[in-house]
């Protein structure tokens, strides 16, 4: 009998423990909800507000021709956001358009000279820096070591400004190859069929591989992730393939776009994350 009895309380004991446990999950769960809701509605004004400026934004020229709107980093003073909460901000800037001769058709040999010499040129420079800037000082930037990313970062942030130069944010490596046809065709055709070759691993020529430079990517959005806990505002000055694989990196770690550049030369990107 007294078994039988220890057993009932035994029981009844493990219902209480169990009710109370799912009890504290849903409770956990309604808050967690509603913090996530809390979230994305901050998320949305922070990305409405970057709208509502590029409505009203003009543009800055090179040659006579618009390149790139203005645009700045929000300032938390002009957002309504969650009590004791703050803005993180990575901006992911392409390079501008490189001084090269882009038109025509080539054949093999200037293909290779051309990819030569797109690393080492400088670039159209606008008539104004697009990336306003009331306090330069508030702003990290990374920069990747290719010519054409840095004369881009010197032109929007100073040529004294503060940047962290690093190749780590260098373009993703590519190679024209030993072999090619006897064939003259435009430029952006040979490098397509390059980076093709290059993503398949063919003919590579001591090119980084693939799952490296996504590695590299990882590595570079780690890089600019931390840095915002010193700077909230940071900007990095890179290329079109490294910038995409960085945003997805970013974007893992709970980061979100709110601003899409394109990829287009001075194409700009922007990611928010809310802390606490």
């Amino acid at each position: 009998m007294l078994y039988l009895h220890t057993v009932i309380l035994v029981n009844d004991m493990v219902k209480r423990v169990f009710l109370m446990s799912v009890l504290v999950l849903v409770a956990f769960s309604a808050i967690n909800a509603k913090g996530n809701s809390l979230l994305h509605q901050t998320v949305q004004s922070i990305e409405a507000k970057f709208m509502e400026l590029s409505r009203s934004a003009t543009y800055v020229t090179a040659k006579g021709k618009p390149v790139a709107q203005r645009i700045s980093f929000l300032d938390e003073n002009d957002l309504v956001l969650p009590a004791g909460t703050k803005i993180r901000q990575i901006a992911l800037i392409r390079h501008g358009e490189p001084d090269l001769r882009k038109t025509g058709k080539f054949s093999y040999q200037e293909a290779k000279r051309f990819v030569a010499e797109y690393d080492s040129v400088g670039i159209v420079v606008p008539d104004a820096s697009f990336f306003n800037l009331p306090n330069p000082a508030q702003v990290k930037v990374f920069s990747s070591s290719i010519n054409r990313a840095k004369a881009t970062a010197q032109y929007i942030f100073g040529v004294d400004g503060e940047m962290t130069v690093s190749p780590i944010f260098r373009e993703f490596e590519s190679s024209m190859g030993h072999h090619s046809p006897n064939l003259r065709i435009p430029i952006k055709v040979w490098t397509s069929v390059a980076r093709l070759k290059w993503v398949m691993g063919i003919d590579r020529q001591g090119a980084e591989s693939f799952s490296d430079a996504r590695k590299r990517a990882q590595l570079a959005a780690d890089t600019l992730a931390g840095a915002t806990e010193e700077n909230p505002n940071v900007a990095l000055v890179g290329h079109g393939l490294l910038n995409r694989y960085v945003q997805e990196n970013l974007e893992e770690q709970g980061w979100h776009v709110v601003r899409n550049g394109g990829s287009g030369y001075l194409g700009t990107t922007i990611l928010v994350k809310v802390v606490r």
